[in-house]
């Protein structure tokens, strides 16, 4: 199948597209974490030691949940599409109907595409710090689990049906709406 060829609400999306309007996005997204670091490092420079744990869920509370709940609003909302790939052309369709999806499956879709990956990620970090250069066995799979989960998300983008594992799980697909 070609990059130009049709599909149910548009033409299918190719790979670097999305894949530029992926960075576009974390250009934005970036701002949140710019912000909390800061805060972070005071609290942490004030004394402030909380356990590892606590640090990670932090994280997942005033980051990873902020940015998928945007990222899944926006591609529920009227335009169907985060800013980077709005600037890109591309707008995120049922697979089935082509038409909008709801904000329960971008929820889903964002939350295996970005809060999973993420988390997992955090908690690698969060698990090499605390190991003082003596990581577990476990923290060597759970390491190895998110590098499978990227090449996975990154490598669909390039196959015929170019839908990635998460657009699968949501029943969503990305691509570039039909001329008006």
């Amino acid at each position: 199948m070609s990059t130009s060829s049709s599909s149910i609400g548009g033409t299918r999306a190719p790979a670097w597209r999305r894949i530029t309007a992926w960075l576009i996005d974390w250009l934005l997204i970036l701002i949140l974490p710019l912000l909390l670091v800061p805060v972070g490092v005071v609290l942490y420079a004030a004394g402030l030691r909380l356990p590892i744990g606590l640090w990670n869920l932090i994280s997942f509370l005033l980051l990873i949940t902020p940015v998928t709940l945007w990222c899944a609003r926006r591609e529920s909302g009227r335009f169907q599409a985060t800013p980077g790939k709005r600037a890109r052309g591309l707008i995120v369709v049922d697979a089935r109907s082509g038409g909008r999806v709801g904000f329960g499956r971008a929820l889903l879709r964002n939350t295996a595409k970005i809060a999973l990956p993420w988390e997992l990620g955090h908690t690698v970090a969060y698990g090499f710090a605390a190991a003082a250069g003596n990581p577990s066995g476990s923290l060597m799979v759970v390491t190895i689990i998110v590098y499978l989960i990227m090449f996975a998300w990154l490598g669909a983008l390039f196959l015929p049906s170019a839908r990635t594992p998460y657009d699968l799980l949501a029943g969503t697909r990305v691509v570039r709406p039909p001329a008006p």
